[in-house]
């Protein structure tokens, strides 16, 4: 792709506002689902810590790190190649393209799943000697062995999910993942530790809505397509011949699938090595800490699956200039919901750490490293998600891989002498380089960039009322649970009259409205006939 100066100078203030309401449809909704999403994760975390402790959480912690890299790696990328190919498709009015798109990205995802299932299950003891640090190898064994045939199923499960997105709706992935998966989980485990029904169990429990969700998204997949053929009628562009379809696909995803690969590493791979080199207990510390951030890194995430079919389409029409536009608003919006979050984690850190029981609070330091690297990775937007949808894959690939090395040799160095700080240091380090890298990409021969008005005052409002106030709570006040509610109503106070009066910097208005217009809709038809269009 050349470096695009072509299009229309600036968006007009119709192109704009379409812009922002699409953005805030998808992503109220999704936000919603995050919500609901990070507070079950929490309960999850909560429901380990307190029934399993430290080293009983971190060895199934540890199982499910191993577990979810694998299932990531055996999508090949095909959930952020449907994603692309399918709105590509429907955008330039090709919907006859859909069922071979879906054919060409779902079935070698089958096929690479099916394979790491059955090498997990084939090396399940081999694995557990390897990443338990000489303790609870047995129970890691366990639960591998358990989730070996689920692997292939979340590869698909995570496939058709991108493939509904395509379709310009969030719907199926809030229901289906953020509702109906990450809102079983904690209550399915609970009932599995409770009724002490063992290692295979517990992991049975944890992996069944993978299958469940798997049955809904396809069903609602083609539902999706379905619907938008009778809205849209037949296409009309002469169609691309199989062989080009294959090859159209996978020269853009199979990079996509190493750099999946690549960052699901650097989301897990520190918890695997914490507890080969130290221990489950170790790594049970640790991967707590890491996940009181949860909710913030679920934000981006949503942002970004929302951004993401929109920078496709508005690419591939030659809309640079509101493809910007849409850039800032969802990074002045990620600014500014996640900044207070990871100041107010920070400054709180024991006092939260400790509600999943005595032990976690040994990580209080991991998590201030990790909420300050959190912030710098927010403040870039979904920059990654815009890299790729450019069709830069081999770039974000190249990215990535810097990402995860820089992760893991820093793991391998730190680790031994920092204990699980140094594991902080090294995520910290690897989310530096992971924003920086597409960022002067993105910013050096694509012109884009992530900051405009919206975000530099969400900065500084969050940093001034969320870090300033939390300090002088914590000095005068400690960290107890009434010195925190005291700080939140007060900078929550404070932070919705900045809100107010920098509404229009954060292109609040037109969301809100765009939200409130969606409520009065005369039911679920013409919201899902608005989303996809």
């Amino acid at each position: 792709m050349s470096e695009p100066a072509a299009g229309p100078a600036k968006p007009t203030q119709a192109t704009h506002t379409a812009d922002v309401s699409q953005l805030a449809r998808g992503g109220a909704l999704n936000l919603v689902g995050v919500l609901f999403a990070a507070a079950a994760g929490v309960l999850l975390y909560i429901v380990l810590g307190r029934l399993l402790g430290a080293a009983g959480s971190g060895a199934f912690l540890v199982t499910i790190a191993i577990f979810q890299i694998l299932a990531v790696a055996g999508t090949l990328g095909a959930d952020t190649g449907l994603i692309r190919e399918v709105s590509r498709a429907l955008s330039l009015d090709r919907s006859k393209e859909i069922r071979p798109i879906l054919g060409v990205g779902l079935l070698p995802v089958a096929a690479l799943g099916f394979v790491f299932g059955v090498a997990v299950w084939l090396g399940a003891d081999t694995l557990a000697a390897a990443f338990s640090g000489g303790e609870s190898e047995a129970d890691i064994a366990d639960y591998l062995r358990v989730l070996a045939p689920i692997v292939p199923i979340t590869s698909l499960y995570l496939a058709v999910l991108g493939a509904t997105r395509g379709f310009s709706t969030m719907v199926p992935t809030a229901i289906i993942d953020r509702f109906g998966r990450a809102g079983s989980q904690p209550v399915l485990v609970w009932v599995a530790i409770t009724a002490g029904t063992g290692a295979s169990l517990t992991a049975l429990a944890w992996a069944s809505p993978y299958v469940v969700g798997l049955g809904a998204g396809i069903v609602w997949l083609e539902l999706l397509r379905r619907r938008w053929r009778q809205g849209h009628g037949e296409s009309s562009e002469t169609l691309r011949s199989l062989g080009r379809i294959v090859r159209d696909f996978w020269s853009f995803t199979l990079p996509r699938s190493v750099a999946a690969i690549f960052r699901i590493g650097v989301q897990w791979i520190d918890i695997v090595i914490v507890g080969a080199i130290m221990s489950p207990r170790d790594a049970g510390i640790y991967a707590v800490s890491t996940r009181l951030l949860q909710l913030g890194l679920y934000v981006a995430a949503s942002i970004g699956q929302v951004a993401q079919p929109m920078f496709s389409s508005l690419l591939a029409e030659g809309h640079h200039q509101r493809t910007s536009s849409v850039y800032q608003t969802a990074t002045g919006w990620l600014v500014a919901i996640t900044w207070p979050q990871y100041l107010a984690i920070a400054i709180f850190a024991p006092l939260l750490l400790a509600v999943f029981g005595p032990e976690f609070t040994e990580g209080s330091t991991v998590v201030v490293i990790l909420a300050g690297s959190a912030m710098l990775g927010s403040a870039a937007g979904p920059v990654d998600m815009l890299l790729l949808m450019a069709g830069k894959s081999t770039w974000s690939m190249g990215n990535t891989a810097v990402t995860l090395t820089t992760n893991v040799v820093l793991n391998l160095i730190l680790i031994p002498h920092l204990g699980i700080e140094g594991a902080a240091l090294a995520w910290a380090a690897s989310r530096i380089v992971a924003n920086a890298l597409p960022l002067f990409q993105v910013g050096r021969y694509l012109r884009f960039f992530p900051w405009g008005p919206g975000a530099r005052h969400a900065s500084v409002a969050s940093a001034l009322i969320f870090g300033g106030v939390g300090l002088a709570v914590r000095a005068v006040a400690g960290t107890t649970w009434w010195a925190f509610a005291v700080y939140a109503l007060i900078a929550c106070g404070m932070y919705l009259v900045f809100l107010r009066r920098y509404r229009d910097e954060l292109d609040l208005p037109m969301a809100l409205r765009s939200f409130r217009r969606r409520n009065r809709s005369s039911g679920a038809q013409q919201d899902t006939a608005r989303e996809q269009t």
